[in-house]
This record gives structure tokens, C-alpha cells and sequence, in this order.
């Protein structure tokens, strides 16, 4: 048997959300054997908006049982069979987080009407319940009320087990997870998807990027994010989800790399974290109007470059008493208080006459292009005979790229040539940061060092 499930609510995550309103069709495959329907008292307001597409308001369910009061009965409804909904995913857990908040559990085989409808009646511009049934002429006499919603789900799902009872069985094999998938989503994009290691674009239905992601195993991680609790998953991704894109990487680090880059570039309504760029400051060198030489913090200005850059302040304050403390510096040069020093525990000694100074600053601005290095990072290829290599020149990201394992460099201009060029970023030194020690690293002095013939191959 199906129980063929409508559900209206307060919002669209079952985390926040409630029910207001439940039917339930038992349909033996040819037509609808028994019925349930209940208002249900949120016991929350329900918000205008939600009031404009149901017409269900607060005063319609004041005096309206609470879940608890119609539990039993529901789940009696709906134990042994198969729950079936337009979009079952939504319906399942909603009707799940209530059992699951009075101590209870609903453990069900699901089918969606959505994907079963594209998989049998493959051709429509649209799925959604509406539409369908206007292009299959079936009447719905209550839209966006849960009875109504449920008896055109029922006429819906006895033309499809007319016309694809196999596809259904199909559906229902315990390994299938085909309910699992977004409702949009075509089962041969997800079964297409590689287990490697890469970033991977959520689009939808006009190809606009959502959600950027990267994982060590794209197709297990975008499995991982169809689960009931993921967190993407539940803020409204699965319904707007139509096709997946990815780009493989072959190597964690450039994956990571790759997909700050993406999240800054096409800026996903879903992505959270890396979207904003942060402030960078760098250590500025100058001469003043009396001829003394100082140095001084400053936020990033294009066209200025600094000595050295960092992902924040406290960072560059950091280097800067630690510079002062080595050279001795004078500290009122470096925009640094005697009464700084002393906070910070730096008893500094300022003694000498202008051309000690003078000197002085010569060693220590030397010590801070030291610090500028040029290094290439290298990592695991897309394939077996490729390697990957992210380009730092003079502390500046440069980008990444692949290249074949018997080729051999000899300067950092023929590195550039096999790299693609990204934005430096904070967010970018923090990923190097992070893999500095895990991959291998070639420390180089100058664009022009020439290298270990061979010093890349593995």
C-alpha cells in the first residue's frame, strides 16, 4: 500500500518549522482505499506569507489538536506502507521531526512523485505539482491545501503505476537512494559524478552556481549533503538543485585553493564562509621630510606594494615588534611606542647616532625580503603521470597548475607557463600555510634560480 502524504507548515525547514495541516491517502496501486486529515495547532504564529499561499491562518487552527493529539492516529496511517509525496523529502521530515520530538521514529520506504513522474513521463518543461497536473489534466480543486495537494498526488500516482510499475519497483530496491536525490536532480548526473578528489558546483535550473564545495571523493561528499542533516541540504538547496558540475584536482591542496577562488568569483547564495574577502595589511617603508627612515603598518593599497604582507594586523604588529626587537630598531620610527615595547615585555635598546640607524634599517629591510619567499608547493596530479605545483613568488600567490612528471624546470618563468593565474588572498596564504609542511616544498631565491634538473620528477 502508499500512504500518499501532504503536508502544509509554518516554513520550509523542518528544524524551525510545524505542521498546520496533514493529509494522508491510503492508495492500493489502483485507487484511494482510506483517509486521514487534520488542521494542526503549530503552537507558533503562522506567518503572513505562509497565510497568502495556504489560507490557512492562526485563527483557522487555534482550537485545532496539537501533533501530539493526532500522533497515533497518524502514524497508524502510515506504518507498513510506502510514504509517497511530491518532494517526499520535504513532507518525510517534517512529519519525522515531530515523531522524533514526542520520542518517537518514522522508518519508512519513500517514493517522490517528482523524480518517479520525470523518470516515466519524461519530456515536461516542469514537475512541480501544478504545472503537472495541468499538463496531464488532472483536476486539483484546493492547491497548496494538504487535501487537495494529495488527491492530485493520488490521480498522479495511479497514472504512474499504470505506466511504470517496473521504474517503481526500481525505486524501491533498498540500494537505490533514488528518494534520497533532490527532486530536480536526474539520476545520471549524481551516478556520473567521480570518487576523486576535486571541487563541484551545485547549479540551478538556469545554470546559476549555488553552492561551491570541494572533498577528497566528490561523489561521497555530494551524497553526504542529501543526508536529513546536512545543513546545506536543509536551507532550501534541494529544491532549487538541478544539475552538478566539477573540475578535478587530483591533490587536496588545490582543491582547496580552487575552490576559495570559485566561492570569490561567482559569490554562491549558499556558501558562507570565504565569500567576503578580508582586509590584508603589509609593513610599508619610507623616508620622512627629516631624512629618518621608519616603517609602518598599513591596509593593502593597489599599486603600493609593502615589504612583506599579512592575513591581519595583529600579524603584522607581531613581525614588526619582533623586527624592532632584533634590529633595534627605534621604535618611535616604526610607529611603535616605547609604551607598546614595554606592554608587550621588549626592553629596546635605541642607542647610536643617525648613520647606526640608518644602517640598521638597511639589515632589517634586507631580513624582510628575506622573509618575501619564492616557493613552489607540489602535490598529486589529475592522473598518474602529472604532478601539481601552486607558484608563491616573493610572498605573492601566483596560482597553480599541472604539468608532466619528467619535465624538468629551471626558472620560475617556466613554472608560470604552466599555471593559471588567481587572485592573492588571505584566505589563499591561510590554505598554504595549512600545507606547507605536508607537501613538497622548493624554497627559491630569485626568478631567476635554476633548479635540480629532474628536482620535479617523483
Amino acid at each position: 500500500m502508499y500512504a500518499i502524504v501532504d503536508i502544509e507548515t509554518t516554513g520550509s525547514s523542518a528544524n524551525y518549522g510545524k505542521v498546520t495541516e496533514v493529509a494522508i491517502l491510503i492508495h492500493d496501486g489502483k485507487r484511494v482505499v482510506d483517509e486521514f486529515q487534520s488542521l494542526i495547532n503549530p503552537e507558533r504564529p503562522i506567518p503572513m506569507g505562509i497565510t497568502h499561499l495556504t489560507g490557512i491562518s492562526n485563527e483557522m487552527v487555534h482550537d485545532a489538536p496539537r501533533f501530539y493529539e493526532v500522533a497515533k492516529e497518524i502514524y497508524q496511517m502510515l506504518e507498513g506502507n510506502i510514504f509517497v509525496a511530491h518532494n517526499v523529502n520535504f513532507d518525510y521530515s517534517f512529519l519525522k521531526n515531530e515523531f522524533q520530538q514526542l520520542g518517537g521514529n518514522l522508518n519508512l520506504k519513500k517514493l517522490c512523485t517528482v523524480r518517479l513522474s520525470r523518470k516515466i513521463l519524461p519530456g515536461f518543461q516542469s514537475y512541480s505539482l501544478g504545472r503537472l497536473c495541468d499538463q496531464l489534466g488532472i483536476a486539483n480543486h484546493a492547491r497548496h491545501r494538504a487535501m487537495g495537494d494529495a488527491r492530485a498526488t493520488a490521480e498522479l500516482m495511479t497514472l504512474l503505476v499504470q505506466k511504470g510499475q517496473l521504474e517503481i519497483d526500481a525505486f524501491l530496491k533498498k540500494n537505490s537512494k533514488e528518494s534520497d536525490l533532490p527532486p530536480h536532480l536526474p539520476r545520471e548526473v549524481f551516478d556520473q559524478l567521480p570518487e576523486l578528489t576535486g571541487v563541484y558546483y551545485f547549479h540551478d535550473e538556469h545554470g546559476r552556481i549555488l553552492y561551491v564545495g570541494k572533498a577528497n571523493d566528490i561523489k561521497k561528499r555530494v551524497r553526504g549533503h542529501f543526508s536529513s542533516t546536512d545543513v546545506v541540504y536543509k536551507q532550501g538547496l534541494k529544491d532549487k538543485l538541478y544539475d552538478i558540475t566539477y573540475q578535478i584536482c587530483g591533490d587536496e591542496m588545490i582543491a582547496f585553493l580552487l575552490e576559495s577562488s570559485e566561492i570569490k568569483k561567482h559569490f554562491p547564495i549558499y556558501n558562507k564562509a570565504q565569500k567576503f574577502t578580508t582586509v590584508r595589511y603589509g609593513l610599508y617603508h619610507y623616508e620622512d621630510g627629516k631624512g629618518a627612515q621608519r616603517l609602518s603598518i598599513g591596509k593593502l593599497v593597489k599599486g603600493n606594494p609593502p615589504l612583506i604582507s599579512f592575513t591581519s594586523f595583529d600579524r603584522a604588529r607581531d613581525y614588526l615588534i619582533d623586527l624592532v626587537k632584533r634590529h633595534e630598531l627605534d621604535p618611535e620610527l616604526c610607529s611603535l611606542p616605547a609604551s607598546m615595547m614595554l606592554y608587550f615585555g621588549y626592553s629596546v635598546k635605541t642607542g647610536g647616532d643617525q648613520n647606526t640607524q640608518k644602517q640598521r634599517f638597511k639589515e632589517a629591510i634586507q631580513s624582510i625580503k628575506d622573509d618575501s619567499q619564492s616557493f613552489c608547493l607540489l602535490g598529486k596530479g589529475r592522473t598518474p603521470s602529472e604532478q601539481s605545483v601552486a607558484l608563491v613568488e616573493n610572498g605573492k600567490y601566483l596560482g597553480f597548475g599541472f604539468f608532466e612528471k619528467q619535465e624538468a624546470f629551471t626558472s620560475i618563468e617556466e613554472v608560470k607557463q604552466v599555471i593559471t593565474k588567481y587572485p592573492d588572498t588571505p584566505d589563499i596564504h591561510r590554505i598554504l600555510n595549512q600545507f606547507y609542511t605536508k607537501r613538497m616544498a622548493i624554497k627559491l631565491e630569485s626568478s631567476v634560480s635554476v633548479w635540480n634538473q629532474g628536482l620535479f620528477a617523483s
